[in-house]
Formats: C-alpha cells, sequence, structure tokens
C-alpha cells in the first residue's frame, strides 16, 4: 500500500489532511503517519468535534480528515454539521474509544471512510490512511463532486415544501455566500418558478429526456436567475404531455452545475419515480418537510423509510412546517416524535403574514418575512444545512434593525 501511495503522491498535488485529536499519545502516532507517508499538507490539531467544526475552512476543505469522537455520546449530529462544511470527495476517518457495533455502522451510514479504536497503532492508522492515498485520484471514488446536494420532499401537500427550499436557496447565497442552483423536478406542476415571479426556461424537460444532450450551453437556455448567484431550473410542460425523466440524466445534470454552483437545493415532487429515487440515493441531505399531523407522521415514516430502501447516504432531516397553524390539525409535538421514533431536527413557525407578502411579492420568505419568526427560522434551518457559522453577523443585523 505505501509503494501505491508513494506513485500516486509523484502523479497528483499534495493531499491536504487535517486531524483532531483529543490525546497527545495519538497525535504523536498521528504526526508519525503523516511524516512517513510523505506528500501531505498536513494540519494536526488537539481538540474536540467543537474543535474541528471551527477550524475546517470550507474553501480550503481537507481531502482527507482525522476525528477523534471520544467523550461524545452521540457524535453522529455533530459530524453531519463538521460534513456539510466540506465537499461531498472529503473521506473521513474517525478514531473513539469505545468498540460499539451499533455506533460503527451509524458511521458507515453517514459516510464515514473507517472507525479505529483507541489504542490506534502506527500500523492500523498507517493502513487506513494509505488506503485512502491509494483511492485518491481522478478515477477512484474521491474523485465525486464537489456540488452539495439538499433535496426538499413534502409529506403532505400545502406544507410549504417550495417556500421552505427556496428560502434556504436563498439563504445559501446571500447569508452564507455560497454559489447555489435551485431546480424544481416537477415540470407539470411544480410552482417554484411562480412564487419567485420568474418565467421557468426552456431546456429542462430536454436535459431530463435527454442525458446525451447535457452541456453547459443547453443548461444556460435552461437557467433563470432569481438573484445573483442563485440559478434557477424549472419547467412548466403540458399536462397533455407525458414526460419521461431518465436517472441517467442526473450525473451530467449535477456536473455541470457543479462547474458554477456549490450548493444543489431540489424540490421533489411527490411522484416517485425513478428518476426521483435516483435524486434522493444522490442527495447529501434529504430534508422532509411535514406538518404535526397524524396522516403527515406517516408519510414521514413513509418516505424515511424510502430513503433508507433505495440505499441514501442521507439520514432523513425532519422539518416541522406551519407550528402553531389552528388549521392544520395538529397532535403535540410530543405524541408526534414518539410515532416518530426520534426527534424533530427543525421547526418553522405558521406566519400567515408572511407568506401573504411572499405570495404578493413574488421573493423568498426571507426577503418578503424579514423580521418575522418564520424567517428567522427558516435563516437557522440555512445555517444547519450549510454548516456555516453566522452568530457574529447575526448580531451586526439586530442591530441595524434597532
Amino acid at each position: 500500500m505505501a509503494d501505491a501511495a508513494e506513485a500516486r503522491r509523484e502523479d497528483t498535488a499534495k493531499l491536504r489532511f487535517f486531524a483532531c485529536i483529543g490525546d497527545e499519545v495519538t497525535r504523536e502516532t498521528v504526526n508519525r503517519v503523516v511524516s512517513h507517508l510523505g506528500g501531505i499538507e498536513a494540519r494536526v490539531r488537539a481538540g474536540n468535534l467543537a474543535v474541528a467544526h471551527k477550524s475546517i475552512d470550507p474553501a480550503l476543505a481537507p481531502d482527507l480528515m482525522l476525528l477523534d469522537v471520544s467523550g461524545h455520546d452521540q457524535p453522529i449530529d455533530e459530524l453531519q454539521e463538521i460534513l456539510t462544511l466540506c465537499p461531498r470527495e472529503t473521506r473521513v476517518l474517525v478514531i473513539g474509544a469505545v468498540n460499539d457495533v451499533s455506533l460503527y455502522r451509524s458511521l458507515m451510514a453517514l459516510g464515514i471512510a473507517d472507525y479505529l479504536v483507541k489504542p490506534v497503532s502506527g500500523e492500523a492508522l498507517h493502513d487506513a490512511m494509505a488506503a485512502i492515498l491509494d483511492d485518491h485520484g481522478p478515477e477512484g471514488e474521491t474523485a465525486a463532486r464537489a456540488t452539495r446536494i439538499t433535496s426538499f420532499v413534502g409529506a403532505r401537500g400545502g406544507v410549504g415544501t417550495t417556500t421552505i427550499a427556496a428560502s434556504v436557496a436563498w439563504n445559501f447565497v446571500h447569508e452564507f455566500h455560497q454559489r447555489a442552483a435551485l431546480a424544481d423536478l416537477d415540470l407539470h406542476f411544480g410552482s417554484l418558478a411562480l412564487s419567485l415571479d420568474i418565467e421557468p426556461g426552456r431546456g429542462l424537460r430536454e436535459a431530463l429526456e435527454h442525458p446525451e444532450r447535457i452541456d453547459a450551453l443547453l443548461l444556460s437556455s435552461a437557467t433563470t436567475s432569481a438573484a445573483d448567484r442563485l440559478k434557477v431550473l424549472a419547467g412548466e410542460e403540458s399536462l397533455d404531455e407525458t414526460i419521461h425523466q431518465q436517472p441517467e440524466s442526473l450525473e451530467p445534470l449535477i456536473d455541470v452545475l457543479g462547474q458554477d454552483c456549490t450548493q444543489l437545493v431540489v424540490d421533489l415532487p411527490h411522484r416517485m419515480d425513478d428518476c426521483v429515487r435516483q435524486m434522493i440515493v444522490e442527495s447529501d441531505q434529504f430534508v422532509v418537510v411535514t406538518d404535526l399531523s397524524l396522516a403527515g407522521l406517516r408519510d414521514t415514516l413513509r418516505l424515511s423509510d424510502l430513503l433508507k430502501r433505495v440505499g441514501g447516504r442521507a439520514r432523513p432531516f425532519i422539518v416541522a412546517s406551519q407550528v402553531g397553524s389552528p388549521h392544520r390539525g395538529e397532535i403535540s409535538q410530543r405524541e408526534f416524535e414518539r410515532g416518530l421514533g426520534s426527534s424533530i431536527d427543525h421547526q418553522i413557525a405558521f406566519d400567515p403574514k408572511a407568506a401573504t407578502a411572499m405570495a404578493r411579492q413574488g421573493k423568498a420568505m426571507a426577503v418578503a418575512g424579514k423580521g418575522g419568526k418564520a424567517a428567522e427560522d427558516l435563516v437557522a434551518l440555512a445555517q444547519r444545512l450549510c454548516g456555516r457559522e453566522m452568530a457574529k453577523k447575526r448580531s451586526l443585523l439586530n442591530i441595524f434593525r434597532k
């Protein structure tokens, strides 16, 4: 393995490596292994996952990370937040003090490359890192795209999925300075372009039906600009025509979009055809939007089960929408979470005034409902999905609002 790693090192630029390790003994082991492998631009820091989260610059994301989860009872959510800071091709090794099969399975489901139990020998760490060095290159698994895909699907109609997807994409651009694209895969009934008061482009259907025709020119004609650095892909096809979307179209579509965008937000239709299922598989984050109704609970469970059955790499991220609405037939949050078997990840308050303003102005709720509770909830949601800290910026915004 070392010979293969040496050959790879001669052909490519230095691999960026970042490690955050709690104890000195393991840090010394890491430094020895990195020195022996060579050809690595390494940063090794002392600390836990919180330190790692603050130390990663998304603009200079590492190719390989080694993170220490010792002392964390529930590290999965924290690791998920850290992964949102890095492109999909970043590989992650995790070390910890617990030899637990359930933890190992959870880490593998999250996309972690390997889990090593302390005390970590130099040989074991060397082999794990060398295996990834062997796999690092244009033909390896790590040559995957840099665009992060966040897909939204509504457990029920009318829960505000399109509103939330549009606002999250807008916040990605204007709050977190990302380059984002927003795609509506419902070419018959999708309302994303309408909600933003823009004309849908002319080419998304052709791209989805004919993967071999996808190139930058075609997508340029299919794209409409909703704001600086925010591109919108949507269609409004005749209802008497059948659209044959091809799952094979998604990979070249994402590749071309990835030349200009770091974030792709997708509004999924309820029509669960092969193309939609493939997009679920491709997604880095799968957001299920629901109200707190029994029907919403049932279909949230069904969508979560679908995610597992199609082999999606993300975990379901559950957003409760229009919380507090008098007309949604809500059950209590405790009862909903008991049926769900887990906690709701995020809540969006019911804000009819902001929803009305959005409909009238044709703007994202982050703009139309600025200052309202729902808009604040949407900023917080985008922050979680983007993984970027903005506490300092928000404090400045509050000063200027006074």
